[in-house]
């Protein structure tokens, strides 16, 4: 069972407002970065306090600046679970699609219902509960989810010394 704070839900909340108000393309890149910063934070929680050190992993040349680096290190460290880093290895792949391309190989516009795009959106475990038809609302909503729950895991880290996992819901059904 996750645990929501208000914050948490009121970032969520921002997230989506603010991806909404977005192009594609904009929505892939933003909501990808306020989940990579998020993750960010809940590997630093989980990590014995070393502002130096952090700084030297993160820094933008640093071993850990890239998103699929950090994604890597969360799972191996336990933070995530094998589904939830293949959904965010998703959010990435998404991200960098819109990042680097303008237009698919039909040389249409990228957008969510590029086949390759669509079908990586709606493939995500976070929001497989959910039965979402549209790839847009399934990234949207994977990202704001994510986001709440790394905000929400490192609330936790900061109280107390248990290590948690961060699943997929269903992962925590029966079956």
């Amino acid at each position: 069972m996750a645990l929501y704070s208000d914050e948490a839900i009121n970032q969520a909340l921002a997230l989506v407002k603010e991806i909404e108000s977005q192009s594609d393309r904009g929505a892939a890149i933003i909501g990808a970065a306020w989940v990579e910063e998020e993750l960010q934070a809940a590997i630093e929680s989980a990590m014995t306090s070393d502002k130096l050190a952090a700084d030297r992993l993160f820094r933008k040349s640093g071993p850990l600046s890239s998103f699929s680096a950090k994604i890597d290190l969360a799972r191996l460290l336990g933070i995530l679970s094998t589904r939830v880093a293949t959904d965010l290895h998703i959010i990435r792949k998404v991200r960098n699609e819109f990042a680097h391309s303008v237009l698919d190989h039909n040389s249409s516009t990228l957008s969510f219902s590029t086949s390759c795009i669509s079908d990586r959106c709606l493939a995500m475990h976070v929001i497989k509960h959910e039965q979402l038809s549209n790839p847009r609302t399934a990234f949207v909503r994977a990202c704001a989810i994510l986001n709440s729950e790394f905000f929400t895991y490192k609330l936790i880290c900061e109280r107390t010394e248990d290590r948690l996992q961060i699943r997929a819901h269903i992962e925590d059904s029966p079956g």
